[in-house]
């Protein structure tokens, strides 16, 4: 093939290359454009301008050519300035106001919520049920819908039904499905008294995502989870009687105003120490045997065995763990004087949780340290009671 033919051949791909891309660009404005018919007469004034300039530069080569370009060059650029300026302006704005991006549909509860504030929740809920048709498995929706009906409308069987098929659904996520079980064992409590569904719904919890955090708070309201007696008599008013009292109480010399009532160590240790045989899990009842121990009977052995246990437990916020952390720094100061093992555990704060919101705080108490160790005094030790064949409790196995 000569040289001729190749080039011809090179200038025909390259002409069609160009097309593409002009057409590619043309349909995709064309699609995006406001007033797609009037985008089309703009392309058509402008296609015959240029190609009546071309034709006139071509066949009168000897013309002034401004005199053929300028006219046709000035009509063009008032035809497309606006589209040019809005460009321009999308380009430069476009990270303020987010330009042409289409924005994700969403559904929309605030009219079905307004519905349940005015007392309309049969309303609100066919709302919701027709965004939940547009954005099947929609959780804050469903959780919605639930709500109205136990809440608002007295169905419990048929808002704990709802969130049970949300849990058996495609759309169900782990986080979600702990938070509908927790929420239908509130209900329970709320609005059934009944302590034992909603202590399946928490174990549900637990044996569904075992070694994980949803399962380690399920494990602490199961913890606390109130009895059927508890329940009753917190809907039940107490009655409060008054009995005479001295008089003149107030003018007597020996009189000692009374205060509240003491609490037995011995009785609190006990009644600590059988929670976490049942509920090892259970932090408040290991937190409050610590405080027991260490500020009661002077142990300060038992109340780090219990704090240790505590920070070692697994799927623990690095929230909590800082904060017995520094509880065990605390215990150091005021029943020992020790503030290098003070020193010891805040540091261990920062070696397991660096570059987070809990260095600085740490920091400062570190600086701090000395001052604190001035302010406290030491004092004597205590032996323990009768229960103190229990008092340790073996370490939970994480």
């Amino acid at each position: 093939m000569s040289d001729l033919a190749w080039r011809l051949v090179a200038d025909i791909a390259f002409a069609v290359a160009m097309a593409a891309i002009a057409f590619a660009l043309a349909w995709r404005s064309l699609k995006r454009s406001e007033d797609p018919p009037r985008l089309l007469v703009k392309w058509t004034i402008t296609s015959l301008l240029v190609s009546v300039t071309i034709w006139l530069m071509t066949f009168f080569p000897d013309a002034w050519w401004p005199a053929i370009s300028i006219p046709p060059a000035f009509t063009i650029g008032l035809l497309w300035a606006p589209s040019v300026g809005a460009m321009m302006a999308r380009w430069l704005c476009g990270d303020m106001d987010g330009g042409n991006t289409e924005l994700e549909p969403q559904p929309f509860y605030s009219v079905a919520e307004t519905k349940r504030r005015n007392g309309h929740p049969h309303e609100a809920i066919q709302i919701v049920d027709e965004q939940l048709a547009k954005h099947p498995g929609d959780f804050p929706g469903v959780m919605l819908m639930a709500s109205i009906q136990a809440e608002d409308l007295n169905d419990l069987p048929a808002a704990q039904a709802t969130l049970e098929r949300w849990i058996q659904g495609p759309a169900s996520t782990p986080s979600g499905i702990a938070s509908a079980l927790s929420t239908i064992a509130d209900w329970q409590l709320k609005f059934a008294q009944d302590p034992e569904t909603a202590r399946a719904a928490f174990e549900r919890i637990v044996t569904s995502f075992p070694d994980t955090p949803l399962a380690h708070r399920a494990a602490q309201r199961l913890a606390h989870l109130p009895t059927l007696e508890h329940l009753l008599a917190s809907k039940t008013a107490a009655t409060l009687v008054l009995r005479h009292g001295e008089k003149d109480i107030g003018l007597r010399k020996d009189f000692i105003p009374p205060g509240p009532p003491s609490a037995d160590p011995d009785a609190m240790a006990e009644s600590l120490v059988e929670q976490l045989q049942k509920h090892p899990a259970d932090t408040e009842a290991r937190e409050k045997l610590a405080h027991l121990y260490a500020e009661h009977f002077h142990r300060l052995d038992l109340a780090v065995e219990q704090l240790e246990q505590l920070i070692g437990f697994p799927n623990e916020s690095p929230k909590h763990i800082a904060h017995w952390l520094n509880l065990l720094a605390d215990l150091h100061i005021r029943c020992a004087d020790d503030a290098p093992a003070a020193e010891a555990a805040l540091r261990r704060i920062l070696e397991r949780f660096p570059d987070t919101a809990l260095v600085a705080p740490t920091l400062a108490r570190l600086a701090s340290l000395r001052g604190e160790l001035k302010a406290r005094q030491r004092t004597p030790l205590k032996t323990l009671g009768h229960y103190e064949k229990d008092i340790g409790l073996k370490p939970t196995k994480g």
